[in-house]
This record gives structure tokens, C-alpha cells and sequence, in this order.
């Protein structure tokens, strides 16, 4: 773990994964989630690719410092500072998940920066009337809790946390019962299981953090889709029952220089997984759309 004083005293956490002179990208986590979730991908494809990782912990998560009345458009300054801090005067952005409005936030507030932006399995706004029509029934209640009962947040966070003593033997069965058979399979391959834990635990140090950073995703943005005039490419998975590619398109389909790549075959979870090649072939293709 790494870390930097922002203006004001603030530490940041971050970690760094790949190959230390490639190509620049900051990784932005799901939610809930942690600096470590790169490791579902893992150093050998990222040196593979000529890649450096550099994934922070968003305020209030792991070991980075809360910051009070913490918004979207706020995050953009942390990432430049991390970025003058690094000598890194342009990077690309790979957000998965939850990670996907902070890089949308990036590409409004700091274009000029930026090489290159994707975001995979891609959150939004979780309480508009047209993302709770596609969701399925778990994942609505979820997202009702957080804007309605955020009191009982914390019960549910501390259901995902997973306990060092429990038995290897009986940690399949539970991503099984929740999980498309893609994400499942992919889960399972090598010690991804474990990763997903361990990113989950760490992002769960601090429940105040992590019920900040869950709460945004009910509320205003902060910014319009015709904002966002810097090209993302987004891929999704059309089996993902997070976040339903129908609800995808709708979105996508209102960002100036959007595109949108699917995969039938791949879930919430497994895009980043499986087709992290046509990922970085993306990443490493400035800002230019095909």
C-alpha cells in the first residue's frame, strides 16, 4: 500500500500493479470495492499489455482518509494531485463497475488530461425511475435501502464480509446462489474468489466510507450526460443482472462520443475478466473512436 498527503491533510491509499514504465492508467474500483480489485485481472496481463496500474482508494475506503460532503465532480482533484504526485502529466482511465461515474466525472472535469477512457459494467444513477424498472428484485432493494434506510446499510455491507476462519470448501456456495453462471465461472478461475474478498474487506475498514461512497449513486450526479464531450468506450455484458445492459444503452445513448460494446456471453463480473484484451486494446488507443 502507498499513500499521499492531499492539500488540506488529507492520505490517499493507492497501489500500483503491472509494469512500472508502461503505460499510465488509473483504475478506478467498484462499489463496494477496494484498491486490490485489479487483482482479479492480474500482473501478468497487465505487463503483458504494458500496463501500470494505479489504483486508489477512494475517500473513506481502506486506508484513504474520509472526506466530508464528498461528491463525484470532487474526485477529479484527487486523481491530479496523485497524478502531479507520480509526474504523469497524461494517463488513461479504466473504471469497472462503480469506478464507471467517477470516470465519467474525470472526462467532464479533466479532459485535457486524459489519453483514454473505458468504463466496464458501468454504474448509474440507481434510483431514477428507469433504473429501477430493469432491475431485478435483490438488486432494487439494495438500492432502496441505500436511499431510504441508510441506518440499515451497514447490515447488509457486514453480510458480504467475509471471515478469514470460514472453511475454503464453503466459499463456492455462496457466490453460486447470487451470481450469473458467467460471473460465477469466472470467480471461481485460479484465486479470483479470494481477490473479490479481500477487496470487499478492505473497502469495509470503515462503514462511514463505504456508505458515503454507496449513497452518491442515489443521488444527482452532479454533471449531465451532454457534458462528457471526451470519448468513452464502455463494455458490457449482456447477462449482467447488476446493472442490465438495457439500462446501459439508454444511457450511452445520451453521451456525445459514447460507444458501447457488448458481449452476450458475459455477465457483471466476468467482462473484466474475460475480455480484458480487448480492454486494454481500447485503453491503449487514444482518444479516437472507431
Amino acid at each position: 500500500m502507498k499513500y499521499i498527503t492531499l492539500a488540506g491533510g488529507r492520505r490517499l491509499s493507492y497501489m500500483e500493479f503491472g509494469k512500472g514504465d508502461g503505460m499510465p492508467v488509473f483504475y478506478f474500483h467498484g462499489a463496494p470495492s477496494s484498491c486490490l480489485e485489479p487483482l482479479l485481472v492480474g500482473e501478468e496481463a497487465f505487463c503483458r499489455h504494458g500496463l501500470r496500474i494505479i489504483a486508489p482508494n477512494r475517500p473513506g475506503i481502506g486506508h484513504s482518509d474520509f472526506q466530508v460532503s464528498r461528491k463525484f465532480m470532487d474526485w477529479p482533484s484527487d486523481v491530479i494531485s496523485l497524478a502531479d504526485h507520480l509526474k504523469l502529466e497524461n494517463f488513461s482511465l479504466l473504471g469497472n463497475s462503480g469506478g464507471g461515474p467517477y470516470v465519467t466525472a474525470c472526462a467532464t472535469r479533466i479532459p485535457e488530461r486524459l489519453l483514454s477512457a473505458v468504463v466496464v459494467s458501468g454504474g448509474w444513477q440507481m434510483n431514477l425511475p428507469q433504473t429501477r424498472r430493469y432491475l431485478q428484485f435483490p438488486f432494487n432493494l439494495f438500492w432502496i435501502v441505500t436511499e431510504k434506510f441508510p441506518f440499515l446499510l451497514p447490515i447488509l455491507l457486514n453480510a458480504m464480509r467475509s471471515p478469514a476462519t470460514e472453511p475454503r470448501e464453503k466459499r463456492p456456495k455462496r457466490p453460486q446462489r447470487m451470481m450469473p453462471l458467467p460471473d460465477y465461472q469466472a470467480i471461481m478461475d485460479s484465486n479470483r474468489l479470494e481477490v473479490l474478498e479481500q477487496a470487499v474487506n478492505e473497502s469495509l475498514r470503515s462503514m462511514r466510507g463505504v456508505t458515503w461512497d454507496l449513497r452518491l449513486f442515489v443521488a444527482a450526479f452532479g454533471f449531465s450526460f451532454s457534458d462528457i464531450t471526451f470519448p468513452i468506450t464502455f463494455f458490457h455484458g449482456e447477462q449482467d443482472k447488476n446493472l442490465p445492459v438495457e439500462l446501459v444503452r439508454v444511457h450511452v445513448g445520451q453521451i456525445p462520443n459514447a460507444k458501447l460494446i457488448t458481449f452476450k456471453g458475459e455477465a457483471h463480473l466476468s467482462v473484466l475478466c474475460n475480455q480484458f484484451g480487448r480492454i486494454a486494446e481500447r485503453i491503449k488507443t487514444p482518444n479516437r473512436m472507431e
